[in-house]
């Protein structure tokens, strides 16, 4: 079992009202952009980002505006076909005749059950469609978010590392002149300024790409504004997840629901088909008015004959396609049931790895990195010491980031793969 984020909402859930409006933290998280006059957030927590794509994202826009389209087109699948009115005038000199009639197709006498079914079917699937297009959307949010957090902890390790080679160079640069350290210190040193230096920039770089893909992704500004992503809580993305998550799965998601939709939906669509050799059949009803008085209500009834054409191709080809889709939608269930299982399996790793790392990892390595600048400015130790205790906080610091981004990326695919999601 694993356990993981009830506190974190996915794309589809409805945020809390603290952390929407009148949320004081957002309110000053945001900052004007001079170009646009847009307000966008200089940093954001994952709750608020979640706020803001589901406001402004373009593809949650344009899967809204689908989703209409399709629940409106599975409603006009339940409509009756109109009735005709004609009227006919046949003036013969002495004598004419009117016609006043009304025409009313039959089909749906035998063919409303099957409409419905077919209708409600298509509905949930649209529905099931939706739901996964946002969960998917949500999903990939939250891993740039990740990426951009993890970013920013590399270049604030790397900056500080940066910064003690550059206290520590200029010192040593005044002891060299002095006699006081050997010249293969001073070149160590400052091969090493040099290769933190070169690390430092790439990061920065990294990190900037980082932002403006968070930033691109929460507030749909084309100028590509620079987004920073708070610090999430660990301990909340891990608090309340205890469930078997290829169970879970099989219950609640959409892809699922949408799969059985459509073979419900093909399956009526079948049912049609083979009602459709009646189709055609007609009531008619109207008035005839005649010159010499022998007026009186007539009624007529068209029925198709079906002789030569009894539908069968159509028949076994709506069949078909049912079957096929009751094919997918079985391997569409091992694939949600293997994907929740390896969800599952990467949360429970990533815990276990970030046991082993323990807690103190980075502490211990930040407490070297100062003990040593403190030695080294007492002579207790040289360069070499000083400059593996600041590669020593470099890695402990990027392992540690790497470690919680592992966890939070794998908590989310699980919350993706086994967590029911509700309209946005």
């Amino acid at each position: 079992m694993v356990h993981g984020p009830e506190a974190v909402a996915p794309i589809t859930k409805a945020m809390p009202r603290s952390l929407i409006v009148g949320s004081v933290a957002l309110l000053h998280a945001f900052c004007a952009i001079a170009a646009s006059g847009q307000q966008v957030p200089q940093s954001v927590s994952l709750a608020e980002a979640i706020e803001l794509l589901n406001r402004q994202s373009p593809e949650l826009a344009s899967a809204r505006s689908r989703l209409r389209g399709l629940l409106g087109a599975a409603r006009q699948g339940r409509a009756i076909e109109n009735p005709t009115a004609s009227f006919t005038n046949e003036d013969l000199g002495e004598y004419s005749e009117r016609y006043f009639n009304v025409s009313q197709p039959m089909d749906f006498l035998w063919q409303g059950g099957a409409r419905g079914r077919r209708a409600d079917a298509r509905s949930e699937e649209a529905r099931g469609l939706f739901m996964a297009d946002s969960a998917g959307i949500g999903l990939e949010l939250k891993r740039v978010f990740v990426r951009a957090w993890e970013h920013r902890e590399l270049v604030s390790a790397l900056a500080e590392a940066d910064a003690t080679h550059a206290d520590v160079l200029e010192d040593a640069t005044q002891r060299f002149a002095q006699d006081d350290i050997a010249g293969y210190d001073l070149r160590r040193l400052r091969v090493a300024r040099a290769g933190a230096a070169r690390r430092l920039a790439r990061a920065q770089e990294a990190l900037a790409d980082a932002e403006r893909r968070l930033g691109a992704t929460v507030t749909g500004d084309e100028s590509l504004p620079r987004v920073r992503a708070e610090d999430p809580n660990t301990e909340a993305l891990l608090a309340g997840l205890d469930f078997d998550a290829p169970s879970q799965a099989l219950q609640v998601r959409p892809e699922l629901v949408a799969a059985a939709s459509r073979t419900r939906s093909l399956d009526a669509e079948a049912a049609l088909v083979g009602r459709s050799v009646m189709s055609g059949t007609t009531l008619t009803a109207g008035f005839k008015q005649q010159s010499d008085g022998r007026d009186g209500v007539f009624l007529g009834f068209q029925l198709p004959l079906p002789f030569l054409d009894r539908r069968g191709g159509a028949g076994e080809a709506a069949e078909a396609d049912a079957e096929r889709s009751r094919s997918e939608a079985e391997a569409l269930r091992r694939s949600v049931v293997r994907e929740a299982a390896l969800a599952e399996a990467r949360l429970e790793s990533a815990l276990r790895l970030r046991a082993s790392f323990g807690a103190s990892g980075a502490q211990d390595a930040r407490a070297l990195l100062e003990a040593a600048r403190v030695a080294y400015a007492e002579g207790e130790i040289g360069v070499a010491a000083l400059v593996d205790a600041a590669d020593a906080f470099v890695e402990a610091r990027s392992l540690e980031a790497s470690v919680r981004a592992d966890v939070w990326a794998a908590v989310f695919e699980l919350e993706y793969a086994a967590v029911s999601y509700t309209h946005l």
